[in-house]
């Protein structure tokens, strides 16, 4: 932060933010309990990700809504996520709601 209490913003010629930041964020209809279930089940698959370096799961009981937090190596790496049958999963599957996503370069 600057004296100020600004941001200082830092850049560079060499700093292409290639990589991204992937949110999703949903509604569930199925009980807590058993959302809590599945999770462990299906992690595997999500670390199996190519180009995903890392995902951070997201939960909030009180109004029923998950997601998640994904860094990507790169753009084609998101855009393969994307177009896959895990992410279609997820996307189309009827117990999951008001789905939204938002991408930011790193």
């Amino acid at each position: 932060m600057s004296p100020s209490g600004g941001i200082n913003l830092i850049t560079s010629k060499k700093n292409t933010m290639t990589k991204k930041i992937f949110i999703t964020k949903f509604s569930y209809s199925m009980p807590t309990g058993e959302f809590k279930k599945i999770m462990p089940s299906v992690a595997p698959e999500f670390s199996k990700i190519p180009g995903c370096c890392w995902k951070i799961w997201l939960i909030n009981e009180d109004q029923k809504r998950a997601g998640g937090v994904y860094l990507f190596e790169s753009a084609t790496a998101l855009e393969q996520f994307l177009n896959s049958k895990l992410f279609a999963s997820v996307a189309n599957n009827p117990t999951f709601t008001n789905f939204e996503t938002n991408t930011f370069g790193v």
